[in-house]
C-alpha cells in the first residue's frame, strides 16, 4: 500500500516543528513505504528544505507544496489534489506520532477494507502544564482518549468512532469524495480555521462523512497514539469562548452542507433550549458551562442568520 503523510502548517513553532518531523522520521515503517508532504499554508518566514533536514538525513522521500489561500480547509483540500496514494495519513505541526504510528495505520487499512477513515488517541504532551478546569474542554482541542477499546460505526452524524483530522488515516476514495463535496457546495468552503483569526471548523468531519456515503466505516482504533504538543496559550478563557461559539457556528453550516433537514426555531425558543440544557447536560465546572453556553449561543447565531433556514437543534 502506497502511503502518503501530510502536514498542513501555518508559522509552525520551529521547537515542536523538529519534534513532529524526527517522529515521523524515526518511523518503524520502511522509509521507502511513505513520502510526506508539506502543505505550507501562509507560514512567514516560509518552511524550506532546511526545516526537513530530520527528514533528509534519514532518507524519507519529501515535497513542500506551498498553498497561497490562508485556512486549514484550503491546505488540506491542496494536500489531497497533489497526492496519489491509496491512503493518506494527516500529521498537525505539532502532532508527534509514537514510533509504530504509520506502521499500525497501514495494517489497519489492509486488514479492515470495510474502513474509509480512522484515527486513535491523542494525548496531550507531559511537558505541557494545564489548568485543571480546562480538562472537561480539552476535545474541543483535540486531546482525547475514548479507552482501549475499538469503536466502529457506519453513521453520518459525529460520535467516538469520527476521527479529528490530527493523525487520521483517509483511503483515497474518500478523500476524492471530498473533493466533489467542496466542489458542488459553496457553502462548505466557510468550514476551517483560517491563521489565528478565523475559528471556524469542522471540515475535519466534512471530510470523514465522505466515508458514510460510499458505504464504508469510521473507526477509533487505540492502537493510534499521538501526543499533541498544544500550544498553551490555547488554555486561555477568551480563545476557549471564541473557540466554543465558533464550534456552534460551524455545527450548524456543517449540518447544512450535509442536507440535514431544517425546522424553524425562535429566539425565545432559543432561549428556553439554552435553560434547558444547562439543566440536563454533564457540566463539570463553571468554565465548562461558559463554553457550552457559548456553543449554543454560536449556534443559534447561524441558525438564525438566515430566515428561510433554520438546523434542527441537536445538544452536544
Amino acid at each position: 500500500m502506497v502511503l502518503d503523510v501530510c502536514i498542513c502548517t501555518h508559522n509552525p513553532r520551529r521547537d515542536i516543528f523538529v519534534i513532529v518531523l524526527n517522529a515521523i522520521a524515526n518511523q518503524t515503517l520502511s522509509k521507502d513505504a511513505y513520502k510526506v508532504w508539506v502543505i505550507d499554508n501562509c507560514s512567514t518566514p516560509p518552511v524550506t528544505d532546511i526545516d526537513l533536514l530530520p527528514l533528509k538525513n534519514v532518507g524519507v522521500d519529501y515535497q513542500i507544496v506551498l498553498e497561497p489561500q490562508l485556512g486549514n480547509l484550503h491546505a488540506r483540500r491542496r494536500a489531497v489534489e497533489e497526492t496519489n496514494g491509496e491512503l493518506l495519513v494527516f500529521v498537525d505541526d505539532d502532532n508527534e506520532l509514537t514510533s509504530h504510528y504509520l506502521e499500525t495505520a497501514v495494517a489497519i487499512a489492509a486488514n479492515n477494507p470495510n474502513l474509509g477513515c480512522f484515527g486513535g488517541k491523542l494525548l496531550l504532551a507531559s511537558t505541557i502544564p494545564h489548568p485543571k478546569w480546562i480538562e472537561p474542554l480539552l476535545p474541543y482541542l483535540a486531546v482525547r482518549d475514548f479507552g482501549d477499546d475499538i469503536i466502529t460505526n457506519l453513521s453520518n452524524h459525529w460520535g467516538e468512532w469520527e476521527p479529528p483530522t490530527a493523525g487520521a488515516g483517509v483511503r483515497r476514495q474518500v478523500l476524492k469524495r471530498y473533493l466533489e463535496r467542496l466542489s458542488e457546495i459553496p457553502e462548505a468552503l466557510k468550514l476551517g480555521r483560517r491563521g489565528r483569526s478565523g475559528l471556524l471548523s469542522c471540515e475535519d468531519s466534512l471530510m470523514m462523512r465522505g466515508a458514510y456515503d460510499l458505504g464504508l466505516e469510521c473507526s477509533y482504533q487505540p492502537g493510534l497514539v499521538l501526543i499533541h504538543h498544544l500550544n498553551p496559550t490555547r488554555f486561555k478563557l477568551l480563545y476557549l469562548l471564541k473557540l466554543m461559539y465558533s464550534y456552534g457556528r460551524s455545527h450548524v453550516i456543517l449540518e447544512r452542507t450535509l442536507g440535514h433537514s431544517f425546522a424553524p426555531v425562535s429566539w425565545v425558543d432559543a432561549c428556553r433550549i439554552m435553560i434547558n440544557n444547562i439543566k440536563i447536560r454533564d457540566i463539570k465546572n463553571f468554565f465548562h458551562l461558559m463554553g457550552l453556553v457559548a456553543w449554543d449561543l454560536g449556534y443559534f447565531r447561524e441558525v438564525c442568520r438566515n430566515p428561510e433556514e433554520f438546523a434542527s437543534f441537536q445538544p452536544q
